[in-house]
């Protein structure tokens, strides 16, 4: 089972790429710079990030959004 964890989403909240994203890779859950390079795979956007929760994620937010996206890909 693919699992992302908090510290995905914290890789996520300070990754200083154009348009980064979570995607499903063969082993796992990777940052990819660009979501558009990885479309059909993409987990959860930058944007959608920021847009959800603002420029700060606390850790809090990062372990519930973590479960929420693994159980989104069951």
């Amino acid at each position: 089972m693919t699992t992302i964890t908090a510290d995905d989403i914290k890789a996520l909240a300070q990754s200083n790429h154009d348009d980064p994203a979570l995607a499903v890779a063969d082993d796992g859950v990777v940052l990819v710079p660009e979501a558009a390079v990885a479309a059909e795979h993409i987990v959860y956007t930058k944007a959608e990030l920021v847009r959800d929760y603002g420029e700060e994620i606390t850790d809090v937010q990062a372990e519930v959004l973590a479960a929420g996206l693994t159980a989104q890909l069951v």
